[in-house]
């Protein structure tokens, strides 16, 4: 049975990976800023949900429901102690700094870098939430066989498709998805870009970071099923392996359908789906200890405090 801690981290990732994927169709629909100020909407807390007000408005009460969430699993991880403690106190961390940032996003009128920020911290409190599911896990699972090249690869993998997905918010953010029109093979005739040309430049560098992510992904996927003969390790790897190829497939598509919304937020949403399957890979072959997250440093010096 399912502590209750646990659960609530199950519900809390949930509620994340749904706050991405709102945070995605606020983009994708151009209603970032629907309501010019923050935290309110045209003066009002809640004003009617009509237009690009919805989504933008929409995006905010889910923001506002996962805050609830993370700050509800903080106290429940403060009082268990351990990887919870320290998973409920990065979660806070980072979800009061994505918060921060998307009031900034509108305040100073979307600049770039904060808009970039915005979705590296968003990805990153996504991974201390997953951590957290891992660290409240009870009973606590047994170590996983022996598997060295097959973590090493999956961090590899992780931190690859994490830094793809920055690079696909860097080229939403700039405009350079049809940089190349709806061509796969070719940009403005050739295969390679001009090299004055850096819209062109970014879909391309995007798309042959792709290949990379997806031979870093079924690399990792296959040295698991080598090495570990324990199941929740090989389904996940399964999964990672499967949701590359979606995720490829989704690429492809955006480009053709010149940016629909409805495909380049499933785009997104696979992406998140793909970050989270290779993390909870190098997490089911490591066990949830407090390593396990770099980004956890500051928990473990407030806790060691």
């Amino acid at each position: 049975m399912r502590a209750p801690i646990h659960r609530l981290a199950l519900v809390t990732a949930g509620a994340t990976f749904l706050l991405v994927v709102a945070g995605g169709l606020v983009w994708a629909t151009e209603s970032a800023l629907a309501c010019p100020d923050w935290p309110l909407c045209h003066g009002e807390a809640f004003p009617k949900l009509s237009g690009r007000v919805f989504f933008e408005v929409g995006h905010r009460y889910v923001a506002a429901a996962v805050a609830t969430l993370t700050a509800l699993f903080s106290a429940a991880g403060w009082r268990r102690g351990g990887a919870a403690r320290r998973a409920g106190l990065t979660a806070l961390g980072l979800v009061l700094a994505q918060a921060l940032l998307g009031g900034l996003t509108v305040l100073l009128r979307l600049p770039l870098v904060i808009r970039v920020a915005h979705l590296a911290v968003s990805q990153a409190f996504f991974a201390s939430v997953i951590w957290a599911v891992f660290a409240t896990r009870e009973p606590a699972p047994r170590a996983a066989p022996a598997a060295g090249s097959a973590r090493a690869l999956s961090a590899v993998a992780a931190a690859a498709v994490y830094a793809q997905l920055l690079l696909g918010a860097f080229v939403r953010h700039t405009g350079a998805g049809l940089a190349c029109n709806a061509a796969i093979l070719s940009c403005g005739g050739s295969f390679w870009p001009a090299a004055a040309d850096g819209p062109a430049w970014t879909i391309r560098a995007h798309e042959l970071f792709a290949l990379a992510v997806a031979g870093l992904v079924v690399l990792a996927a296959s040295r698991t099923w080598r090495e570990s003969a324990a199941a929740p390790p090989r389904r996940l790897a399964a999964a990672a392996v499967l949701l590359v190829l979606v995720q490829v497939g989704l690429g492809l598509a955006s480009v053709l359908s010149y940016l629909d919304v409805a495909t380049v937020t499933a785009h997104l949403a696979a992406g998140s789906l793909l970050f989270a399957a290779v993390l909870s890979l190098r997490l089911s072959l490591a066990g949830p200890e407090a390593a396990a997250l770099p980004i956890a440093a500051p928990a473990r010096a407030l806790e060691a405090a």
